[in-house]
């Protein structure tokens, strides 16, 4: 997600909406619950905030995990999987990063919006990799398998490298005729293709319009590993986070200004399918997203978006293979999660769930009961 304009936190509850409808209901002064017994907080756009009972390891035992023969109710979306307790603030000193990645060793990378590439030792040690030529405004990041950092730069207009020595190099900025005006997140297949949101044609001075206006300006791009280039998919509404399933049978982007997440196949002659929704009616703007093992993905979910602007939502979804999705943190004080808009596999087992802050000062990480599937440079 590009910096457009992220409002302070001041519900504007003459346009407020909720996604629960049996626990809400819309009036001219905001959502209300009607169920006493749940504690929902006026908010622009949210879905039903409940209280719930938590284990030791902070996962709430009401929480209904999704199966193929289990309907979701909205009441079971509404139910968040992990407590906000369950969430652990790690590298305090990492300011404002977009995006987020852990190699091999389980060190932990970020780019704040200062330019810095932050580097956080598996212990919560911060250091600075290095400091981006000035302009530069590093977003979605990724890495190769020589321990590159690969990110999306929506100052330089560019994919770009930067190697543990702190030389910064790009990739492209151009993919044919279609220019990298707000290149977003990269994301590489088993082969070493690297797949890169563009959100629009507008730069990130104007995109802003998009979010009061939803426009199909997006695409998605594939650039080999011997230079050569093409098209993925066009049309495509605020073009964001990007992920491989682990069957690399398609590639997934979100789409931001639609709330929701689309599947392209990769056909075996290495065409593509058609852009199709996988799931849809997020309760708030999908910004990035990281497979598990068993095929499930994990959102992040930054903001609400009203009249062009950005409120803070502070929720991480997960989504089954079958498109539905439910919440899986639910931060609504913002207390360990800050805009998250970024998340990424790591840890022992990979079973580390980390979080970028883009309004914090840390990552943040929460100890899962699953594997996340291994990025290109983790396998």
């Amino acid at each position: 997600m590009s910096p457009l304009d992220i409002a302070p936190y001041r519900p504007p509850f003459d346009t407020a909406i909720t996604t629960c409808g049996r626990h809400s209901r819309n009036s001219g002064l905001g959502a209300t619950c009607d169920d006493t017994s749940l504690a929902y907080e006026k908010r622009a756009g949210s879905v039903c905030r409940q209280n719930t009972t938590t284990s030791s390891g902070g996962l709430i035992l009401r929480a209904k995990p999704a199966t193929e023969d289990q309907e979701l109710t909205k009441e079971d979306m509404c139910m968040a999987t992990y407590s906000v307790d369950a969430v652990e603030v790690f590298g305090r000193g990492v300011l404002k990063s977009e995006g987020v990645v852990v190699d091999k060793e389980n060190n932990v990378y970020g780019g704040g919006r200062n330019g810095v590439i932050y580097k956080v030792s598996p212990d919560g040690k911060v250091s600075e990799l290095c400091t981006l030529p000035q302009g530069s405004i590093p977003n979605g990041v990724t890495m190769d398998r020589e321990g590159n950092l690969v990110y999306c730069d929506l100052g330089k207009r560019a994919v770009m490298r930067v190697t543990q020595s702190g030389q910064v190099s790009m990739i492209t900025d151009r993919v044919g005729t279609l220019a990298l005006t707000l290149p977003n997140f990269a994301t590489y297949d088993a082969e070493g293709n690297l797949y890169v949101s563009n959100s629009s044609t507008r730069d990130i001075r104007t995109a802003l319009v998009e979010m009061a206006n939803p426009e199909p300006n997006g695409a998605l791009v594939r650039i080999r590993p011997d230079g050569r280039s093409d098209m993925v998919a066009t049309g495509i509404y605020l073009a964001n986070g990007t992920a491989i399933d682990p069957e690399e049978e398609a590639v997934y982007v979100l789409e931001s200004t639609r709330s929701d997440c689309l599947r392209i196949a990769i056909k075996k002659d290495g065409t593509f399918g058609k852009p199709e929704i996988y799931s849809k009616d997020f309760p708030a703007l999908p910004d990035g997203m990281a497979f598990a093992t068993g095929g499930n993905l994990f959102v992040t979910l930054p903001a609400f978006i009203r009249e062009g602007k950005m409120y803070p939502a502070h929720q991480i979804i997960q989504v089954d293979t079958n498109g539905k999705w439910t919440t899986l943190i639910d931060d609504a004080a913002g207390q360990k999660l800050n805009f998250p808009t970024n998340c990424a596999f790591g840890g022992p087992g990979l079973q580390d769930l980390y979080f970028a802050n883009l309004e914090g000062e840390h990552f943040s990480r929460v100890h899962t009961t699953f594997p996340g599937h291994p990025l290109y440079h983790q396998r």
